[in-house]
């Protein structure tokens, strides 16, 4: 009887075409992804264009990415990159992890195919620089 009622609570979000706990039927992973992914990001970058990841907490004051992604990519789309790239720039001359030869911070947007970095190669298809700022140290 205790069988039946869980298999019945289980199934019955399913049968009552309704999201429910436990079994959400929520579709958020049931599409196939493409081979190439787009996403924002700011980078330090020495003298010759060499470009450095930064942390989250540099880039957006967060530890959550999808928030400092989120932040990033609404910032690039309102115009509001520059400013942003300042206030990077800032929280960059003080972070003691800043590789020496930084000498500038860069907003972008990167798209990688993701089969390529599977396979350990260079992935990067595109890159777009939104904006960019000096480091002052």
């Amino acid at each position: 009887m205790v069988t039946a009622a869980v298999v019945a609570a289980l199934v019955a979000p399913v049968a009552l075409d309704r999201d429910s706990f436990p079994l959400s039927t929520y579709p958020m992973y049931s599409s196939a992804r493409g081979d190439r992914v787009t996403f924002a990001t700011a980078q330090a970058v020495d003298a010759e264009g060499a470009a450095s990841t930064l942390t989250l907490g540099v880039i957006g004051e967060s530890d959550d990415p999808l928030v400092v992604a989120g932040e990033l990519r609404e910032a690039i789309r309102d115009g509001r990159a520059p400013q942003r790239c300042v206030d990077i720039a800032e929280r960059a001359a003080r972070w003691d992890g800043l590789p020496p030869a930084t000498v500038a911070v860069e907003v972008v947007t990167e798209r990688h195919d993701v089969i390529v970095q599977v396979e350990g190669g260079d992935s990067l298809v595109d890159r777009t620089v939104h904006a960019r700022c000096e480091v002052a140290r």
